[in-house]
This record gives C-alpha cells, sequence and structure tokens, in this order.
C-alpha cells in the first residue's frame, strides 16, 4: 500500500527551502511509491504569501511549479466542503477555514498531513506530521 501525504501551506512553502522533512515524501511522489495532496485554498494561499515575502514573479514560478508537480490539487467538491465546514464549526478557535478544507482533505483521503501549526497538530483530528519551525 502507498503512503498518501496532504501538505498544507507552511511544508509546502518549506519545500522550495529544501527543507529534508517535506522533499523526503515529495521525492516518495515523484518515484510513484506516495500520493501527495493539497487543496485549491493552501495554493491560494502559498501564493499570496509568497508574493508578499518575495514578490509576484516567486509566487508564479512557484505556484506553477506546483501546478506542474506530481501533488495532485484538489478543488473543493459539495463533499469537501461540508465536511471542512463541519470541523470548522466543531474547531472553531482552533481552526482557520483553509486549515478546515486541509484536515477535511486528510480526512477524506485517509493520509497523513504535513503541517507547520501545532494547532492542527493539537486537534488529532487526523494523523498529523509536525514540522516545527
Amino acid at each position: 500500500m502507498k503512503n498518501s501525504y496532504v501538505f498544507d501551506t507552511g511544508p509546502l512553502y518549506l519545500s522550495f527551502l529544501g527543507d529534508r522533512r517535506v522533499t523526503e515524501p515529495l521525492q516518495e511522489m515523484g518515484k510513484g511509491i506516495a500520493d501527495g495532496y493539497t487543496c485549491e485554498p493552501n495554493l491560494a494561499e502559498l501564493y499570496y504569501k509568497t508574493c508578499e515575502k518575495l514578490g509576484r514573479e516567486t509566487a508564479l514560478l512557484r505556484y506553477t511549479s506546483l501546478r506542474q508537480s506530481a501533488l495532485a490539487i484538489i478543488s473543493p467538491d459539495d463533499a469537501l466542503t461540508r465536511l471542512a465546514g463541519d470541523l470548522k464549526c466543531s474547531h472553531r478557535l482552533g481552526l482557520s477555514l483553509v486549515d478546515a478544507y486541509i484536515v477535511a482533505l486528510a480526512k477524506r483521503t485517509g493520509s497523513s498531513l504535513y503541517t507547520t501549526d501545532a494547532r492542527i497538530a493539537r486537534l488529532k483530528i487526523v494523523p498529523t506530521k509536525l514540522i516545527e519551525l
């Protein structure tokens, strides 16, 4: 059985810095021995955070790179949106709406969630790999 990973915004950002804690599972995906996912809202979050810090050109380059990678970028559908809404309702203070979507995706795919957000890890909704900064 393949490993399956979901990536929150923080680990995606770190992947462009060559952080081995993130590049190893991404390499597994490239070899076809793991599946990897993220959500459209997380890609938007990565774009705007990169744009703020490094400019639009770098943001577009990273955005395009992820679109062309082995990472499956999942658009919210009816079921994912409802699950994200339920999670946000249950954890009002512990999850942003973008976080609710990424946790919902990990739950739906049965994947381990890579995140830099300790709040998500503390909730223990899905198996989580916390990458401390």
